[in-house]
């Protein structure tokens, strides 16, 4: 057998890039350095006179041979992991690392605070995104388990609850709509509406509860996360609705509950089929099924 010289460290860097196709954020991941990622890729590329990325400021695409290389890179980090947990099933030793992903931090942290009490030197690594981009990092095995709401069964993949929450709107404190004691989706009426980015399923509920009821909203701003609207509204810009879990008191930010269908729902432990068995995963799996101790 000849021996490779691509390192396990150079697959993973050359993924984590295609993943979030910013040196930054990529190198955020890996938890290294900036100029450590940026070595690793060009190592890649210099001893094979390849050109795998067509570099950008913040959007680092990949050329036709980076895309044919990324699912067997993937596939290589993938085996090698199922291998660790078969080595960790045999030896029943509780130790390693799991990787989850997750739409809100709140109850998360909560859940992970409980699992390190039972497994101290389980290392949790967690990545944060929207709803949509969760189920796509379960999908493609990124990550060993999310937290999100699916929608629906997906085939090869299993779902252990965890909570329900539902969507409450936040306004500016000296708003009309504060006065009131709960709202109505009628009440969103012509408002100045600040909006989550697509693919945000608080985002979908929302606008699937206004077009039932034929409301109409001004969109004034669309914001990629949940500070930046808590500080949009809080500012006074606008309204906005976010999941009851994720509020943050603000002495500026009154939160009222809505009346309506569809706006509340159901998240949900998801873990692949060739993932649910394994020890880490299970002992996951184990500290979900527990009440969450606030």
């Amino acid at each position: 057998m000849s021996k490779s010289n691509l390192s396990l460290a150079q697959i993973e860097a050359f993924c984590a890039l295609a993943q979030y196709k910013s040196f930054r954020d990529a190198a955020r991941y890996l938890d290294i350095a900036q100029p450590t990622l940026v070595n690793r890729i060009a190592s890649i590329e210099e001893s094979y006179n390849a050109k795998l990325f067509l570099r950008q400021r913040s959007n680092n695409r990949l050329t036709d041979l980076g895309l044919a290389l990324l699912p067997k890179f993937r596939s290589c980090l993938n085996s090698l992991r199922e291998a660790e947990f078969i080595l960790l099933a045999h030896s029943k030793v509780e130790t390693g690392e799991i990787h989850i992903a997750a739409v809100s931090p709140y109850r998360v942290s909560l859940l992970i605070r409980q699992f390190n009490a039972l497994y101290p030197n389980i290392r949790i690594r967690v990545s944060f995104a929207a709803s949509e981009l969760v189920g796509q990092m379960i999908t493609r095995g990124e990550v060993d388990a999310g937290f999100y709401v699916p929608e629906g069964n997906t085939p090869g993949q299993q779902a252990f609850f965890f909570y329900e929450y539902e969507l409450v709107a936040i306004l500016p404190a000296d708003h009309l709509l504060a006065q009131r004691e709960r709202l109505y989706i009628q009440d969103f009426e012509n408002q100045n509406v600040i909006r989550r980015e697509p693919g945000s399923l608080t985002r979908q509920l929302f606008e699937r509860a206004i077009e039932r009821e034929a409301v109409n909203i001004n969109v004034v701003y669309e914001l990629g996360s949940r500070e930046s609207i808590r500080e949009a509204v809080a500012q006074g810009l606008g309204i906005s609705v976010v999941a009851d879990d994720e509020h943050v008191p603000h002495d500026n930010i009154i939160a009222k509950r809505i009346v309506g269908e569809g706006l509340t729902a159901r998240s949900s432990l998801v873990v692949r089929n060739d993932r649910v068995s394994t020890p880490l995963t299970q002992a996951l799996i184990g500290v979900v099924k527990q009440p969450l101790e606030n």
